[in-house]
């Protein structure tokens, strides 16, 4: 008779602690503080060995406050010191941590949070008063810590159970590969958000992705301009500085602000959306400052263009590697590749409308070509697998892979778990494959070019157009900030249409040309491509509708509503072209 074994520990924490061993007076964080204070002296700091004993003391107040494994507890700190502290305070405990973007904006925040269930809250002070003000939308929440000053709402402060910790020997529980470890939303910019199950292993297994695919070694210091990304550095034995910067709005940054805290503590690595790596690479093309100690450049949230890789690297060190992983909420990393394969080789072929080369697949990833389906695919025996060369969906499976769907925010009664699960998950014996919702195809190398979301393909009479494919052909107008492909009426019958922004509109400089003109060097333009060809809708917008986390997806489906009132307005005698201008001048950069 077999006796079935334990799972083996698995808690990402774990690293913290032989880090901490290794380093305990290194800096861990540093955060800007007040005053006018130059150079590091300007910042908050904490040592690891600091980052160790508080987070294991507060993991310790935490138990003793009653949280027991697996309930569910909202974190709502900003980025910083705390913050880390209680990340890897809440994964010690066996909690489940609620993670949410605050950008995605009041009325999707409140909806996540409540379809969560949280048995409490450990956030800031404004966040405790909508909480408490909102008491009936979360009847569980009764176990609270308030980050700040605690006003009328009760529950201990994050002090008093920094202190109550401190003072406790309570055995903190151990924690297995498959227990769950958070729920992070998607951002809710293509389609309502999920909230995503984050096991152990899930957390164990970036980091060791993360730190063998790169080379990540103790020591050094990382720009953090995605706080999530930033925990791993240290579970990996790198300084993270966190900038003075909204995190929720990454767009809106202060390239000077960006610059300082790079400078002052000399950073030989960054993390960043291709739209702060868009300002900050702009403000120093123009100013002539750069970031000399940054070797290792990341970024990634959505496709990043060819220039910008060539005007990032050109403001840090020489010798500095731009690496764009790929991946998803879901499943992350995916795969990943560097800047000098993308100038060589890939970016040319982008140009063409061959789709972005994400690169190769890590180790720990699996990964295949199905046919495109709308429909839930049950078992993997009913998914057609496709060759090398053809365009179809990718799925992934992986130690890093969410084996599902535990919360959604509900657009309608038929689209709860259940059916994201069915639409996203296939199940393949014990293993669970993820559909990433992005439509491309392998190539003879075993590399993935993204050819665009799923949701976001044109079919038409004469075929199916992709948006990744399609863009790049009219984004490389020299008076072309952005282009988007939209579809309008049912699949295969699909009418394409296509927005674009001039580059003054984006960068608020230069002169506006006439939008007639642009258009017919558009259409001029896409008669070169066969797969362009056919396309006959242009329509100018003045400022794309963008996703609020990374701010470089365009929100695809806000145009399509647009395209469908514009054809309304054009039955109706409405010169369209000036409600575009008024549309426009609302949403935002």
């Amino acid at each position: 008779m077999e006796v079935a074994l334990p799972a083996p520990r698995t808690n990402v924490a774990d690293r913290l602690t032989i880090i901490a061993a290794q380093m305990p007076d290194v800096v861990a964080i540093a955060t800007p503080g007040n005053g006018d204070v130059a150079g590091k002296n300007a910042y908050a700091t904490c040592t690891f060995g600091e980052l160790e004993a508080d987070s294991q003391a507060l993991a310790r107040g935490l138990v003793d406050l009653g949280v027991r494994p697996g309930q569910r507890l909202v974190l709502l700190v900003k980025p910083g010191i705390e913050f880390v502290k209680l990340v890897f305070a809440l994964l010690r405990t066996g909690a489940v941590t609620v993670l949410v973007d605050p950008g995605m904006g009041r009325k999707h925040l409140v909806n996540c949070l409540a379809a969560a269930e949280p048995d409490g809250f450990i956030a800031i002070s404004p966040a405790q008063a909508v909480r408490t003000v909102l008491r009936g939308r979360f009847p569980k929440a009764t176990l609270n810590v308030t980050v700040g000053r605690r006003w009328f709402w009760g529950g201990m402060t994050y002090r008093q159970l920094l202190a109550r910790g401190r003072g406790s020997h309570t055995k903190l529980p151990d924690t297995n590969a498959n227990d769950a470890a958070a729920i992070i939303f998607t951002s809710g910019s293509t389609g309502p958000p999920k909230g995503v199950l984050y096991t152990q292993q899930m957390f164990d297994t970036q980091a060791a992705e993360i730190q063998r695919q790169y080379g990540i070694v103790p020591g050094g210091a990382d720009l953090a301009c995605f706080a999530l990304f930033g925990l791993f550095n240290s579970a990996m034995g790198v300084t993270t500085i966190f900038p003075r910067m909204d995190f929720s709005r990454p767009a809106s940054a202060d390239p000077i602000e960006l610059l300082a805290a790079a400078n002052d503590w000399q950073v030989t690595q960054a993390f960043a959306s291709p739209a702060v790596w868009d300002l900050l690479s702009r403000h120093c093309k123009a100013t002539g400052e750069r970031i000399p100690t940054l070797r290792k450049v990341f970024s990634c949230g959505a496709p990043v263009p060819a220039t910008l890789l060539e005007r990032t690297l050109s403001m840090v060190h020489p010798k500095a590697e731009m690496h764009t992983p790929y991946g998803a909420t879901e499943s992350l990393p995916v795969a990943t590749i560097e800047s000098r394969e993308v100038l060589g080789e890939t970016a040319g072929r982008t140009r063409l409308g061959a789709g972005v080369c994400v690169g190769r697949k890590v180790d720990s990833i699996e990964w295949q070509i199905v046919r495109i389906s709308d429909e839930p695919i049950t078992s993997l025996e009913d998914a057609e697998q496709l060759p090398r060369g053809e365009i179809g969906e990718l799925i992934v499976r992986g130690p890093q892979v969410s084996p599902t769907y535990v919360v959604a925010i509900q657009r309608a009664a038929e689209l709860g778990v259940a059916k994201h699960n069915s639409l996203s998950k296939i199940c393949d014996g014990d293993a669970i494959w993820h559909r990433m919702g992005d439509v491309g195809y392998l190539d003879e190398s075993g590399r993935f070019w993204y050819c665009g979301r799923k949701a976001h393909r044109v079919e038409t009479a004469e075929g199916t157009l992709y948006t990744e494919c399609v863009e790049a052909i009219f984004n490389a107008h020299p008076d072309i900030a952005r282009t988007a492909l939209v579809g309008l009426g049912e699949r295969g019958k699909q009418v394409p249409w296509v927005f674009f922004q001039q580059h003054s509109h984006f960068t608020w400089t230069g002169s506006e040309r006439d939008e007639d003109e642009v258009e017919d060097e558009l259409k001029e333009l896409g008669q070169q491509f066969l797969h362009t060809r056919s396309l006959k809708y242009f329509s100018q917008f003045e400022r794309m509708p963008m996703d609020v986390r990374h701010n470089s997806k365009i929100l695809r489906e806000n145009l399509v509503e647009w395209a469908e009132e514009i054809e309304l307005l054009k039955l109706s005698g409405i010169d369209p072209k000036q409600l575009a201008q008024l549309r426009s001048s609302v949403c935002t950069h």
